[in-house]
């Protein structure tokens, strides 16, 4: 009784805070998918902080579990918009997204910092081991002032530079920067994320539009994480689309699914599906990337297909999909 009466008040509270009652919230009409949804982000949610492994350096643990917490609340805000009706909670969602993603971004790139050979952390910054809870009535040593060696002026050169595919979240010309929803970067050591990117020069977002597909290249440039080249043409569309092939389709297993809805425009597809042994994926209703949009073509709502799903530049998507059981 008394862990109902605790719960029952954070609901209340909750209600409060988001400024709306129970009449309300009967009003909201929440999607099929939901509860299943809400699941995965529970499990996920719950897993993650058991499964990170720490560095034992207290900066890079705190940037890490710091990431994943920012990550964690991304994942719940897109399923909110993904599945929920009420106007005021997607709006706080989309928030969530906007305010956290702009942190991740900053503790991404001080990551990369970090991982220079040259990075220094500041000259009266004391050693790991001297905190508070460190000391045992010893005083810590003093800290050695080290000056931090002056950057130069770094122009990357883009003939060594990976070639990376990528979608454009947001163009922000005034400020030269770039959102952009891409996969591994491996001179930056980045894993597929969404991320805001300084340009190297502001001409290269001329003619770039938020949904537009682009191959790009990026590095440090002055200490700043920068696109270096971008291309929304399709002369080299196509091998970068060769690198980020999933398995063979002969070795992926076929699963049984029903259509919840599909987004053409965002090149994605809800599916009511059955296990995916390949992801380790229960039965759920889950939104899925099509690795190629041309797939969605003649699928509706209501259909029931059989489709292979992999994980594509780090995300899960659609690579194969037909009508009929």
């Amino acid at each position: 009784m008394k862990r109902l009466t605790t719960t029952l008040a954070a609901v209340g509270a909750l209600l409060a805070i988001v400024g709306f009652g129970p009449d309300r919230l009967a009003h909201a009409q929440p999607s099929k998918g939901a509860p299943a949804a809400y699941e995965r982000v529970r499990e996920v949610m719950n897993d993650r902080f058991k499964d990170m492994k720490l560095a034992g350096d207290p900066d890079k643990d705190f940037a890490a579990l710091l990431i994943a917490h920012h990550e964690d609340l991304i994942f719940l805000a897109r399923t909110q918009l993904e599945h929920g009706a009420d106007e005021q909670l997607r709006q706080v969602a989309q928030k969530i997204i906007d305010e956290q993603q702009k942190q991740i971004s900053e503790l991404k790139e001080w990551q990369v910092r970090n991982r220079q050979a040259d990075y220094r952390a500041k000259a009266d910054q004391p050693p790991h081991g001297s905190g508070p809870l460190d000391r045992s009535g010893v005083s810590a040593p003093a800290p050695q002032a080290q000056a931090a060696p002056a950057q130069p002026a770094v122009q990357p050169a883009a003939a060594n530079l990976p070639t990376v595919s990528g979608t454009v979240e947001k163009v922000d010309t005034g400020a030269s920067k770039i959102t952009l929803d891409h996969g591994p970067i491996p001179n930056l050591n980045m894993d597929a994320m969404t991320m805001v990117f300084r340009v190297q020069d502001p001409a290269l977002l001329q003619g770039v539009k938020a949904g537009d597909k682009v191959q790009f290249q990026a590095d440090r440039v002055n200490g700043q994480l920068s696109v270096v080249k971008i291309d929304t043409g399709s002369g080299q569309s196509a091998p970068a689309r060769a690198a980020a092939q999933p398995a063979a389709a002969s070795n992926l297993p076929t699963v049984s699914g029903t259509v919840e809805k599909v987004d053409t425009a965002q090149g994605k597809i809800t599916l009511d599906h059955g296990p995916i042994p390949n992801l380790n994926m229960d039965a759920m209703t889950m939104v899925f990337r099509a690795q190629d949009p041309a797939v969605l073509k003649g699928v509706k709502a209501g259909d029931k297909v059989q489709f292979q799903a992999d994980r594509v530049n780090g995300q899960i998507s659609v690579v194969t999909i037909r009508k009929g059981r």
